[in-house]
């Protein structure tokens, strides 16, 4: 009975870990970098000064100051506080077709930030959809969804196929035969950070579940998700849909953040949302920060925008709602300083490797016999290169195309992801008509070298490592020397795979 089991496990643990391998190395490399969204939209953009005093008062009155200028009749305004990790000043307004528009300014000078300041931003959307708008279409997002559920069921799997499984987390034999060497990279990979694999496919779901279980939402809310995540977070939001007020001066800001500050507790403020600002019917609503907890969701309190008077004050929920707020803080690692971050961005490399091992390992094991169809197995061969190399040099691709593509060009949001796109697509014709080993080689070759020339980057555009060190600016210089560990890691795997290539040929 237990072989029968472990039999059936094996073949299901084999065949989701190719199938959805293939998708789940993009998405865990590209939630790996994720994990620093605001240090690598600030290492794209030179132009923004780092590190700054913030003095957070005068930032305040310079977006409330800017957008009475720019958007007087916005039905909403969004003042987000700048922070040593994003230190520019944003600005979000809503005007009456529903459009929003960010501005991003220096909170010093006040001077406008030309560059959106999306790069890290552009990982994250591609960690839960592949980058397909939600709005457009579902399917990536539903893609990724099943890759979390296939992970967590690989895990499970992947327990009860391993006998040994305490002995094999010690067992590394890097000089053993190819096969074997694999096989202990893989168990290494997966055993070890095992909890924080279970975890994230788990954490992943939940964020989202009413999305993946929709039959509550359709049939008591219409399909309305958003109504639906209003009640569930037993929150009142206000309607900007309603006419606009007369016009009335909006009271002073900071005062109204000192007191939601001092209402949940001390925690910093860092978004102020302004309803039909400058009117008789003006609301603010200030949200706390989320780098103090690990709870995801934040407190918040709302104020009458003329008198000043307290509205309500949102800091507890259904234990439900709190255990969910729990489990999207353990994802979205907005808690525990660098330190943790760090901690998440190495253990989903781990992952990331767990993956590109286990789909090496597949082909590894059915070279050479005559039960796999080479036609199948050459394809499982050329999707595995583009899938592992050709994710890697498209993220570097589309980190130097930040740096090289201008920033007034038209449509540069769609034209920076399209270098993301082409560099992968172009990866993967080149692994379809080059040999095997050739095509490992020389695509973690071309890896290395982009990697490697985006701190290269930064020196041209004037913040390079000696700049960076000596202004301690060191979330750039963090950046350019991780950069350049990748690089020439990447480069002495291809050389390793040229070299074991050639051993094999003589």
């Amino acid at each position: 009975m237990k072989d029968a089991l472990r039999q059936s496990m094996a073949w299901l643990h084999t065949w989701l870990g190719l199938i959805f391998g293939w998708v789940l190395f993009g998405i865990l490399l590209t939630g790996s970098l994720a994990a620093f969204y605001s240090e690598l939209n600030l290492w794209a953009a030179p132009e923004v000064r780092a590190p700054i005093p913030i003095d957070r008062a005068h930032a305040v009155e310079m977006g409330r100051n800017y957008l009475t200028r720019h958007a007087p009749d916005a039905k909403q305004w969004r003042i987000v506080v700048p922070t040593p990790r994003e230190p520019a000043l944003r600005l979000v307004w809503t005007g009456s077709d529903g459009k929003a528009t960010t501005h991003r300014l220096d909170p010093q000078s006040g001077a406008r930030i030309a560059r959106s300041m999306d790069a890290g931003f552009f990982f994250m959307r591609y960690h839960y959809t592949l980058g397909i708008s939600r709005s457009d279409s579902p399917v990536g997002f539903l893609i990724v969804g099943a890759a979390g559920l296939a992970m967590l069921a690989a895990c499970i799997s992947g327990i009860i196929i391993h006998k040994r499984i305490f002995r094999d987390f010690f067992t590394f034999r890097p000089h053993a035969s190819r096969q074997r060497a694999w096989m202990d990279m893989h168990n290494v990979l997966s055993v070890l950070p095992l909890p924080f694999h279970m975890m994230m496919a788990y954490t992943g779901l939940v964020l989202v579940y009413y999305a993946y279980i929709p039959a509550g939402v359709a049939m008591l809310y219409a399909g309305d998700s958003k109504a639906y995540q209003r009640d569930a977070a037993m929150s009142v939001y206000t309607d900007v849909q309603t006419a606009p007020g007369a016009p009335r001066m909006t009271t002073d800001l900071m005062p109204l953040v000192k007191r939601a500050e001092s209402a949940w507790g001390g925690g910093p403020a860092v978004s102020i949302y302004i309803s039909h600002p400058n009117r008789t019917n003006a609301a603010v609503e200030i949200w706390r920060q989320r780098d103090d907890r690990i709870a995801s969701f934040p407190d918040r309190v709302a104020f009458d925008g003329v008198s000043g008077k307290m509205l309500r004050v949102l800091t507890k929920r259904s234990p439900a709602r709190d255990a969910q707020s729990v489990l999207a803080g353990l994802h979205f690692i907005e808690w525990g300083g660098a330190a943790a971050r760090w901690l998440y961005f190495a253990a989903g490399l781990m992952s990331a490797g767990m993956v590109a091992t286990a789909l090496v390992l597949f082909i590894a094991k059915r070279e050479g016999r005559r039960a796999t169809p080479s036609s199948f197995l050459s394809m499982a061969k050329t999707i595995t290169v583009a899938a592992v190399a050709g994710n890697i040099i498209a993220c570097a691709a589309y980190l130097l195309a930040e740096r090289i593509v201008p920033v007034d060009a038209l449509d540069r949001r769609s034209m920076l992801a399209s270098c993301y796109f082409l560099s992968w697509l172009a990866c993967l014709v080149h692994a379809g008509i080059r040999p095997y080993a050739s095509a490992w080689t020389e695509q973690l070759a071309a890896g290395g070298l982009l990697t490697l020339a985006l701190p290269i980057s930064s020196w041209i555009v004037g913040i390079g490592l000696p700049v960076t060190i000596m202004r301690g600016d060191w979330i750039r210089a963090g950046a350019d020397l991780m950069m350049l560990a990748i690089g020439m890691g990447l480069a002495t795997g291809a050389f390793l795979v040229f070299r074991r290539t050639r051993t094999i040929a003589a």
